[in-house]
């Protein structure tokens, strides 16, 4: 199979998935609490809390949460006040602004992301 065809059905898969999300915080929506789920999460709105969830979190470039983050995986464009673990993967795009520790197995940051921290790479599982 070609290997753009490949990624198109990646991005389309991943695509659907977002548009899935379980919990959805819409824009102009403020939120204070600590949330866990095992559903995947989109934001565009403000969050203050601790998030958990074993599924994605996606945090548009609208969104501003103010907490610890720990998923299986996340795409960040937004504002991150607070630690994120990702155990399997990390996408951060541009206009994302990070302000705390990352800790994640794969992470792929686009040219132009701020990161107020330090991030570090867990080894592979055997």
């Amino acid at each position: 199979m070609f290997s753009w065809w490949k990624k198109r059905q990646e991005e389309e898969t991943a695509t659907a998935l977002e548009q899935a999300a379980f919990v959805n915080l819409p824009t102009k929506t403020f939120f204070v609490g600590n949330m866990k789920t095992d559903r995947s999460i989109r934001l565009d709105g403000d969050f203050k809390g601790d998030i958990i969830t074993t599924g994605r979190i996606v945090i548009a470039k609208e969104a501003r949460v103010e907490g610890n983050i720990k998923c299986a995986s996340a795409l960040i464009l937004g504002q991150v006040r607070g630690n994120i673990v990702a155990l399997e993967s990390l996408t951060l795009k541009i206009p994302a602004h990070i302000k705390g520790n990352i800790l994640t197995r794969k992470i792929y940051i686009e040219s132009g992301v701020v990161i107020d921290g330090v991030y570090k790479i867990m080894e592979e599982k055997n």
